[in-house]
């Protein structure tokens, strides 16, 4: 497949990914991959310093992927251009631009089993937000933390991964 993005400095966070030629809405950009990890792996993970909070992608109720570069360098956006679907598919949600960042809502990927954590992992888990948006929520959160409307809308667009929509249809 032809590569889709390029890899630069970012204005949102570090490096980031943008688009190297124009996107179609619909289009799949990247794969993401890395190895998959436990919870209590991916706390030790945290203790060592190996592992940053808003870095490794929720796949399952109790299972993350500790991502590989490039994945590791799509910045999140509280207005992004971009989804996930599947288990970590990177779509575009609109058409985006040459040059534009390609961003994805990393709200939509967490859904913390505070059991499994054995902490209050919905209360930690809260990043401040760098996106620059004028959409801007200022902190990243679980999924459950987002707006209503905000969750239904990337349900119809079926911008969120499997295990999260299996959540919400087991709750309806």
């Amino acid at each position: 497949m032809e590569k889709r993005f390029i890899i630069k400095k970012s204005k949102i966070n570090g490096l980031g990914c943008f688009a190297s030629k124009l996107i179609k809405k619909g289009e799949l950009i990247h794969i993401l991959l890395g190895k998959t990890v436990s919870i209590p792996q991916l706390k030790k993970m945290y203790e060592l310093g190996k592992e940053r909070i808003d870095d490794p992608l929720q796949v399952g109720d109790l299972k993350y992927i500790s991502l590989s570069k490039p994945g590791i360098f799509f910045n999140h956006s509280c207005n992004p251009n971009a989804g996930i679907k599947g288990r970590a598919t990177l779509f575009a949600l609109r058409d985006i631009k040459k040059g534009e960042e390609i961003t994805f809502d990393y709200s939509t990927t967490e859904w913390t089993n505070d059991k499994a954590w054995k902490i209050n992992w919905t209360k930690i888990w809260k990043i401040k937000c760098n996106c620059k948006s004028s959409k801007c929520r200022k902190y990243i959160k679980t999924f459950n933390n987002l707006p209503v409307k905000l969750k239904e809308r990337y349900r119809q667009r079926r911008a969120l991964p499997n295990f999260i929509l299996r959540k919400l249809d087991k709750n309806n």
